[in-house]
Order: C-alpha cells, then structure tokens, then sequence
C-alpha cells in the first residue's frame, strides 16, 4: 500500500543512564540542543504543533533511541549530533556512539491478523475517560480498549499520510497494567500484545505520549 522512510539512531552517552530515566529528559536534551527544528519538540513560534509526532523516543539497554519518520527520517541523519554538550537531568554529557538505520519499510493491510509486542506501556485514556472505563464490565472494557486501538492505528497511519483501504481490525490482548505519569497526571498503561490486520513497521508507536515513548511497537514474528 505504502513504503515510508524510516531512520533509527542508537545513542551512547559519554555517562551512565538508569534504566528508569524518564524518556521526556532524553527529548528535551536533544530539543534544547536544536530548537530551531520543531520536528523535535512539536512546538513552534506560536504554539504547539498538533499532529501525530514524526520524531519520536525511548530508552533501551542505556541508551537513547529516537526513531524518525517521513521528514522525521530525513532529520535525524543531519543532525551534528557528536557535536554538541546534552542536559541530561542533573548531568552534562556528549554522545559518543551513533548506531543508524536508515530503511523504506512497506505498511499495507494484511491478509491475517499480525502480532504485536507493546514494548513501552500504552496509554489509551486520559483522566475523564477513565472515570467512565472504571465503572464498565470487563467485556466493556474490552470492548473499548478495541475501538479506542483502532481509532490510535488510524491516527497513526494518517499522520504518516497513509489512508488504510480496508476495514481495520485489531484487539488488544492485556497482560498487566501499570501506573504511569505523563505531564503531571496519573494514567493508566497497558502492557500485552496487539492483534491487527495491518503491516506496521517496527518502532511505530500508538496512544498518547508517543514522542515521549510511550505505546512502542514491535513485530512478533509468528512460530
């Protein structure tokens, strides 16, 4: 249906991360760093740009990751990023590794459902919604998990300039949940495995908080 550029950078700093650094340090380091470029902050002059983050962050093993798409991809690679100095939290730190990927990976629908790992948690609600999801029945729950995951695929696609063909189906199958803090408010993640009738890349994120790692997505690849 459609191939989108994709770059992936592995960052190693010149000090120690925990494993628990929150990921809104590593993408205000790099948007302090460059905040003439709002591909890496979504704000601009007169605001905040309101549109499904073709930038995007975590953190894995130590090391920042960012992952970039469409104009995201072209970025990334540009950037002198062996360069400069990073805030780092309390820390002043130089990157002294990069690892890049750069590829054009296809998302089209799929003729089965495909199986995805929820790396980073997934927000689906925010704090009013929440109230209304607590009082359902499980089945509702479920229920509404569905349609709130189609609607988070959808967007995605979209942002990326894809309009999906085809009836989209996907369920979300939830092994825990876990309380997560995201801009001051207390949310409600979930961590499992999403089922789909669509080819994702790797790497693309759903929910809320994408940019800040949140709702992460990897390919399980089928026994």
């Amino acid at each position: 249906m459609s191939k989108i550029p994709i770059s992936r950078l592995c960052l190693r700093f010149s000090a120690s991360v925990s494993a628990h650094a929150p990921t809104y340090l590593l993408r205000g380091a790099l948007a302090s760093a460059f905040p003439e470029e709002p591909l890496l902050h979504q704000h601009k002059r007169d605001g905040v740009i309101y549109r499904y983050p073709l930038i995007q962050y975590r953190w894995w093993d130590g090391n920042g990751i960012v992952i970039g798409f469409h104009e995201g991809a072209c970025l990334l690679p540009k950037l002198p990023l062996l360069e400069h100095q990073f805030q780092l939290g309390n820390s002043i730190v130089r990157i002294i590794d990069i690892e890049t990927q750069f590829a054009q990976e296809d998302v089209k629908p799929a003729s089965r459902l495909l199986r995805y790992r929820f790396m980073s948690p997934w927000l689906p609600l925010d704090q009013e919604n929440f109230e209304k999801y607590k009082i359902m029945s499980q089945n509702q729950r479920a229920d509404e998990r569905d349609r709130i995951i189609v609607g988070n695929l959808l967007t995605a696609l979209r942002g990326l300039n894809i309009e999906f063909p085809d009836r989209l189906y996907a369920t979300v199958q939830v092994y825990r949940t876990v309380t997560c803090f995201y801009k001051g408010q207390r949310l409600l993640g979930f961590m499992g495995r999403l089922l789909t009738n669509v080819l994702l890349p790797d790497d693309l994120a759903v929910g809320r908080a994408v940019s800040h790692g949140y709702g992460w997505l990897k390919r399980v690849n089928d026994v």
